[in-house]
């Protein structure tokens, strides 16, 4: 009997450690992916198209 809560216990303890991992997995995945990164990279995306539009409109005006 005592060998099955042992072997239950230490099936649970690497249960937790396994989830554990896993929070710290989905923690850094969120910091390198979440909505704030996507959130500055949308805004980094539009100044990068307003800088290719003023160019565009720039060279266009220079060929005039």
């Amino acid at each position: 009997m005592k060998d099955k809560q042992t072997t239950r216990y230490t099936r649970i303890e690497n249960r937790l450690k396994k989830l554990e991992r896993f929070a710290k997995d989905v923690t850094k995945y969120m910091n390198t992916w979440g909505p704030e990164v996507q959130k500055r990279r949308d805004e980094r995306d539009a100044i990068w198209d307003e800088m290719v539009r003023v160019v565009s409109i720039q060279k266009r005006s220079e060929n005039e």
